[in-house]
């Protein structure tokens, strides 16, 4: 009987720590009895998120050598649909393998808000338009929440192609798409990025911390990039719809970051 609840036990921590692993929690506070708890489980469980000593809070860096640069490849290129062409029919990194087609974005250059999520999905390569299926359904019910529609917000995705099933970008993939993400940003200069998911989150931010310490505030955009935008653009990392879907008890904190995004949208207004 103990060693069955034991087994029971051990099988919903693990399934604890894979959860707070997808949402990108990588690290606890150090205790001798956590210590024990995953040493007992490393040989079973290998990729439990690591344990370190306990620091304090993370600064994001301003510094010159932190900032984004611009690629000067690009610096010609003065619309979204030249962006497009100098993308062509990409094989820069491993993902072309993996795409059916490429997914480079959606939506007026003119938005206010641009949406930026981790990757394409399969449904989304086969439509050749980000966000779509399920997930999509439930974007469109956030945006109509705040008095958006899809047609006035550009969507696009960090890289532009999909990573296979269960799969994340690497950091390849990810440095490679870079410069044309920014040529979006800086074409269509909206007033707020809505960056949906971990990875996208965090590579904007510089920030190896986890999206819900990320999330629920604004963060400068021109702390991290060229002058070119300065003082006109802010970032709200938030949880991606997949997320959501799978986790219902989430969807308050994303209510939250939408009424804010909601709230500096009007500011101007």
């Amino acid at each position: 009987m103990a060693d069955h609840f034991q087994e029971d036990l051990l099988e919903q921590v693990s399934k604890l720590l894979k959860y707070h692993d997808s949402l990108g929690i990588k690290e606890y506070p150090r205790t001798k009895s956590l210590e024990r708890f995953l040493k007992k489980q490393a040989e079973s469980s290998p990729s439990h998120p690591k344990v370190t000593p306990q620091r304090g809070k993370e600064k994001i860096h301003k510094s010159s050598e932190k900032k984004h640069l611009f690629d000067p490849g690009l610096a010609q290129k003065a619309t979204l649909h030249d962006v497009r062409e100098e993308i062509g029919d990409c094989h820069r990194c491993n993902l072309h393998k993996t795409r059916s087609n490429i997914v480079f974005g959606h939506g007026p250059e003119t938005a206010k808000l641009m949406i930026i999520s981790d990757a394409p999905g399969k449904e989304d390569d086969m439509a050749t338009v980000p966000l779509q299926g399920k997930e999509g359904e439930l974007l469109d019910r956030m945006l109509h929440a705040i008095n958006l529609a899809r047609d006035k917000v550009y969507i696009t995705t960090l890289v532009k192609c999909f990573p296979g099933d269960n799969a994340k970008p690497d950091e390849n993939a990810i440095r490679t798409c870079l410069p044309f993400l920014f040529r979006q940003i800086e074409i269509i200069c909206p007033q707020v990025i809505f960056t949906m998911g971990s990875q996208s989150s965090q590579v904007l931010l510089h920030s190896s911390r986890s999206l819900f310490q990320l999330r629920g505030r604004f963060y400068n955009f021109n702390d991290l990039c060229s002058g070119e935008l300065a003082d006109k653009i802010v970032i709200m990392p938030s949880l991606h719809p997949s997320l959501l879907l799978e986790n219902e008890e989430l969807k308050k904190a994303s209510w939250q970051d939408l009424q804010l995004i909601q709230k500096k949208l009007t500011e101007g207004v």
